[in-house]
């Protein structure tokens, strides 16, 4: 045994000491070159890695003159002048490869680099870390790069590329920030994944007709970026809207800071718009269906983020670094992927629908601001929490307060990884963003409607109040909206409403009655008591609810109520709210939550009322005044106003912006304001517009 050990270590440290070359000469400019015999028969050798490694002004010679022979030097092999000191070379026209880090980190190589014509192979990261070296001429041919080959040098300006070349290799100019511009010829066919990102000084790029490959997002990390565009006659990528399309799959492929995403794009590829420097997130249309990982990583939006509906694939690390303060998850979501809103620490607050199950690893990690996480299922969603490192809300407080459905209280606070958090409460009946509506009967016999949108929470009395927003539009006031309102909140499957007049909280509902049972609700000082008559069910979109049939004596309120929805007929009782006034409100016809459809009472088209309330919101009319374009993205233009005060306000009544209007068309800029619904009113009339 010890003889065999003896010999592997004689073995071992003679094998230590094989040379990696066959001879050594001296460069016309004096350094030390180690050459290693690549064809004999040829007499063509190759320059290799030794000691002492060379420093200064190198010149390669053509060839070497050694052993009675004169050798052709063809290749700077690997690693051969890797972390050199070397402060320019000049490679000879005989040299046809560099090898893999050839000139890794020779941070004194300076000034301009010329690849002769004769090469044809450039190894991976042969120049990487060359970062004072400030211009590279390369062969007006077809050159076969390695990944990375020119990554974080001191390229600066623009970078013509030459004709000929087919192919930008993986990262072959990734992380050089001094460069200004990209010239790309008509012969590149395939751009390859991360070629140009982290240039954080590009500011426009042109994809020319020829290229018909472009890999994950090659300009990620370009937070300067302008513009991107498609040469004309392309046959598979063009540009809309500062977007680079692929038409053959109407994917998203590159975006940039000024990006519209167009309707009809199904998908938006990875690091599409990767911390390319946007600060507003770009609205995503209902055509799209999935995105891909690291798409809109490090967002800088800091408002509200919610997720269409109809995205069914959503890959991880989708919004990692995002700077999001609220986000809502769609009901199409089943699975929360890994690390979607990883490193998010911005998020304050999240709601999880219903539909999500299970949540993977690091989903939230970090997201160290997180206050009110929001889950709607009654079932806890299974979370990673059994690996240390790889938990679902990795570092977020656990001091955070975990709003559940009624009635799961005890399933939380035993379910793996919920029951880690301090905070866990059943939260109320009507999911935030609620919505209803209902239509209202006026006296000439014309409809309008009432709209009614859970915005947002408060307090009043120290009890958690809901903020409900209502609007009429009135025949009687020229069909000018009517806004207030309302505050409710929700306590043992009970419903109080706010009395303004006498300032305190009254029932409205008791969706736990039954059959014999009553309340009183007030309004001002009149008082209406509710008997219940019938208790019963009905069916809508598949979900049961209870109902229960009531009765009033001045049968102003009677009816049916759904539980946990409200009145068929009016959500508050209005018949006494509005004694006198010739209108009636006299029906529910749609019920919404997170945007979706969940109650439909009539042949009302609830989804084109959806859209008018939301998006197309014109309202023309022969007097008072109009709001165009709506919805805006910048300018708005009012017309037709009368001299006066404006004022812009959002849905919870809190004044936005103030000014005065003159003349027949005033334009006002509302680009600061976020993404959503506003009104303005001038006099005594108000439109609504919406901001996206």
């Amino acid at each position: 045994m010890k003889k065999q050990f003896f010999i592997l270590v004689m073995m071992t440290l003679a094998m230590g000491n094989v040379k990696a070359y066959d001879f050594t000469a001296y460069a016309p400019s004096g350094q030390l070159l180690f050459c290693t015999v690549l064809d004999q028969n040829n007499h063509q050798i190759g320059l290799a890695a030794g000691v002492p490694k060379p420093s200064g002004d190198l010149v390669i010679p053509e060839t070497i003159h050694s052993g009675g022979a004169d050798w052709t030097v063809t290749e700077i092999m690997d690693n051969a002048f890797r972390e050199s000191t070397i402060t320019s070379v000049v490679i000879p026209n005989t040299v046809t490869a560099i090898g893999n880090r050839a000139f890794y980190l020779c941070t004194s190589l300076s000034g301009t680099v010329v690849i002769p014509n004769s090469v044809n192979s450039v190894g991976y990261t042969a120049f990487c870390r060359c970062d004072r070296m400030t211009e590279v001429v390369l062969p007006e041919k077809d050159v076969t790069y390695g990944s990375e080959c020119f990554m974080t040098t001191g390229l600066t300006g623009t970078l013509v590329l030459p004709e000929g070349l087919t192919v930008v290799s993986n990262g072959m100019f990734r992380n050089n920030d001094k460069l200004t511009n990209i010239v790309i010829p008509n012969t590149v066919t395939t751009i390859m994944a991360d070629a140009f990102s982290y240039c954080g000084n590009l500011e426009t790029v042109q994809i020319p007709s020829s290229v018909t490959t472009i890999e994950r997002n090659p300009f990620n990390s370009c937070e300067k970026i302008e513009s991107v565009t498609v040469e004309e006659g392309n046959p598979v990528y063009d540009s809309e809207n500062n977007c680079i399309i692929n038409r053959l799959t109407n994917t998203v492929v590159i975006g940039c800071k000024n990006s519209v995403i167009p309707e009809g794009v199904e998908a938006i590829g990875p690091y599409a718009f990767g911390q390319c420097g946007l600060t507003r997130m770009p609205d995503i249309p209902s055509s799209v269906t999935a995105i891909g990982t690291h798409a809109f990583m490090s967002c800088k939006d800091p408002g509200s983020l919610v997720i269409p509906e109809t995205l069914t694939d959503i890959a991880p690390e989708a919004f990692i670094y995002g700077r999001f303060s609220t986000v809502t998850l769609p009901q199409s979501m089943d699975t929360i992927p890994y690390r979607l809103f990883g490193m998010c620490q911005r998020m304050g607050e999240v709601t999880i629908p219903e539909s999500v199950s299970y949540i993977d690893r690091l989903a939230f990690s970090w997201c160290t601001n997180l206050k009110k996480i929001y889950v709607y299922n009654p079932v806890p969603p299974t979370v990673n929490a059994e690996q240390a490192y790889y938990h679902s809300f990795d570092y977020v407080p656990r001091s955070a307060t975990i709003y559940v459905p009624q009635g799961s209280l005890s399933a939380y606070q035993n379910a793996p990884g919920w029951n880690e958090f301090a905070n866990i409460v059943e939260m109320g009946i009507f999911p935030i963003g609620t919505e209803w509506y209902y239509e209202i009967q006026n006296e000439n016999g014309s409809v309008t409607y009432q709209h009614l949108e859970y915005v947002a929470d408060t307090t009043v009395q120290e009890e958690p109040t809901h903020i409900l927003v209502r609007i009429n539009t009135l025949y009687d006031k020229d069909f000018s909206t009517e806004q207030s309102r309302e505050y409710i909140y929700e306590r043992d499957n009970k419903v109080y409403w706010w009395n303004k007049t006498l300032g305190e909280f009254t029932m409205l509902y008791d969706f736990a009655a039954q059959v014999g049972d009553e309340w009183e609700i007030k309004v001002g000082t009149s008082q209406l008591v509710m008997h219940v008559d019938e208790e019963g069910t009905v069916e809508y979109n598949g979900q049961t609810y209870r109902t229960l049939v009531v009765s009033d004596p001045q049968d102003l309120f009677s009816g049916t109520i759904i539980c946990g929805i409200g009145h068929e007929t009016s959500f508050f009782p209005e018949r006494l709210m509005t004694k006198g006034d010739d209108y009636r409100v006299e029906g529910m016809r749609c019920v919404w939550q997170y945007g979706q459809l969940i109650i439909q009472t009539s042949e009302t088209a609830c989804d084109e009322v959806y859209f008018n309330f939301h998006y197309d919101v014109d309202e023309t009319t022969t007097e008072g005044f109009q709001v165009y374009p709506n919805p805006a993205t910048g300018i708005i233009t009012i017309s037709g106003a009368q001299p006066g005060e404006y004022r812009i306000s959002n849905t919870m009544g809190q004044t936005l912006m103030t000014g005065c209007v003159h003349g027949e068309n005033n334009q006002i800029d509302v680009s600061k304001l976020p993404n959503g619904m506003y009104f303005i009113s001038v006099g005594d009339v108000t439109r609504k517009f919406v901001v996206q």
